[in-house]
């Protein structure tokens, strides 16, 4: 499902996942093409410090479909936060660069009510 054995670009297949945006050395997104309860997406972003140093931001998202999703997410979370927790990592130490610190979960938070403009 590649056009090129080196580089990534938009709509090409990379195992089960489909890109969808691509900003060379900067960011990835991929749709999840494996057959589950909704739909997850993969985000990897690489953001530049002044001071020489980088972070790697991994950002998985799934919007499950029904309860059979909502099942899905809640069941497979553990092994999921350990899987990206442990790519992370690994994406890190194959920069062949120091690992400042540890992975970091972000769990995002809905507070109070949102309103939707017409």
């Amino acid at each position: 499902g590649r056009r090129h054995p080196t580089r990534i670009g938009v709509g090409d297949a990379v195992d089960f996942w489909r890109v969808l945006e691509v900003e060379e050395g900067r960011k990835l997104v991929l749709l999840g093409e494996m057959k589950v309860p909704g739909e997850a997406t993969l985000t990897f972003q690489i953001t530049p410090f002044a001071d020489g140093t980088t972070q790697l931001t991994l950002l998985s998202r799934f919007l499950p479909r029904g309860l059979a999703g909502i099942v899905y997410w809640y069941v497979l979370y553990p092994a999921h936060e350990a899987i990206f927790m442990g790519m992370a990592k690994a994406m890190g130490r194959a920069t062949g660069g120091r690992i400042k610190g540890r992975p970091e979960r972000f769990t995002p938070r809905l507070a109070g009510s949102c309103a939707i403009p017409s």
